[in-house]
């Protein structure tokens, strides 16, 4: 499936944004009925989407995003409340099959490289900072190396000689510098202290929800070497945690669809070598159980997000987004039904960059923060600019 087929720019979809470029309100929805093009459901995903999946060729569609080539009619919310309530979603559980997130300490910054931009339009003046006070970065993230600042013991890589498809069930692959697409079949799975690189290919796939995959303390890194049309996640699909993961350099970076945690990690550098490449740093099309906490998620681009969530090939439901922060994409968030609703979700104690003040974009994402087209809206609360602590509405 390719819904990439149009290439991106400033200037595709447009939504009408208000003047002076406002935040965007939680409260208002669509009256457009978005529907994306995927031909897929959810009960025929199985085997198709595994290979796609492993391949890269699975990627949502972004047909009718505002910011995205949007369809006559979508648009982000703007501000005016229609009355629309977020869903209450107190109470959300965890799957039994799902390992609950260690806790770490709370980082401090260090410095780190700059990434090259992609985008054909320029970002405006103020180069993004890449140490942020009390969010995730180099030094505490990615395989232990003995930068400053980092409290962990450092770690010296030897080459993985193992299977790259793991059949063992609690296999641990610890201290080593992988090359190539590591393929889960077994249950409790650990993957800590280590590096993965990969080249125009997924770095880790799982496929059962209850796969209980834990990947801590790693760097896994596409090496700006993804091919695709649509943007290949280096990691998916379901029936994982990620713990201090640093993660970059392909079309997307992680994909859940199914369940899945990511905490404490840096996802960042979405790219690849193609320029109709379509860009997220986590990526949702069904889902149902969904923890994304504390964790530094950057995109250079234009276009696209640092989170989507969009229910094309399935439901989405039971979501936390947390204390995390967010800087570029297109739209920074996206909440949307498709061929499905999504519904059951909070999003709370999020910070969004911008410029001057250490963001790629003066609205956080090119177009603005936040862009929600549901029946069924989250709950928002506590959302704020990270440079003055102004709440998003």
């Amino acid at each position: 499936m390719n819904p990439h087929s149009n290439p991106h720019g400033p200037a595709d979809g447009l939504p009408n944004l208000p003047a002076g470029g406002s935040p965007l309100h939680p409260e208002q929805t669509s009256s457009h009925s978005v529907a994306g093009r995927s031909p897929l459901r959810r009960a025929g995903v199985g085997i198709v989407a595994v290979a796609l999946l492993a391949a890269g060729g699975l990627t949502a569609c972004k047909d009718g995003l505002p910011g995205y080539g949007a369809l006559p009619g979508a648009s982000a919310s703007t501000g005016a409340s229609t009355g629309v309530n977020p869903s209450a979603s107190a109470g959300l559980g965890s799957p039994s099959a799902s390992a609950a997130p260690v806790g770490s300490a709370s980082p401090s910054g260090s410095a780190s490289p700059t990434p090259t931009k992609s985008t054909s339009t320029p970002p405006p003046s103020g180069s993004p900072t890449y140490t942020v006070d009390g969010f995730p970065a180099a030094h505490n993230t990615g395989y232990p190396q003995g930068l400053a600042g980092d409290t962990r013991k450092k770690v010296t890589l030897t080459p993985y000689t193992g299977p790259m498809t793991i059949t063992v069930a609690g296999t641990v692959i610890d201290g080593k510098d992988i090359n190539g697409h590591l393929e889960i079949k077994a249950k409790n799975v650990t993957i800590r202290n280590s590096r993965i690189r990969v080249a125009n290919v997924q770095a880790v796939t799982s496929t059962d929800d209850s796969a209980n995959l834990r990947i801590e303390d790693t760097e896994i890194d596409g090496q700006g070497k993804d091919a695709s049309t649509g943007g290949i996640a280096l990691i998916g699909r379901t029936g994982y945690t990620l713990l201090r993961v640093n993660a970059h350099g392909s079309g997307d970076i992680l994909r859940i669809d199914g369940t899945g945690t990511v905490q404490d990690s840096w996802l960042h550098d979405p790219k690849g070598t193609g320029s109709a490449q379509h860009n997220d740093v986590i990526q949702s099309t069904n889902a149902k159980y969904i923890r994304i906490l504390h964790n530094r998620l950057e995109n250079q681009h234009t276009q696209t997000s640092c989170i989507l969530l969009k229910a094309d090939i399935g439901p989405i439901s039971d979501v936390v987004v947390d204390s995390n922060l967010m800087n570029g994409g297109g739209y920074s968030f996206y909440w949307y039904d498709a061929n499905y609703k999504i519904t059951n979700g909070k999003v709370t104690n999020n910070k969004f960059m911008r410029s001057p003040t250490g963001g790629y974009w003066p609205k956080g994402g090119y177009y603005g923060t936040h862009a929600f087209s549901a029946s069924t809206l989250p709950t928002w609360s506590n959302n704020t600019w990270n440079d003055n602590g102004q709440q998003l509405k």
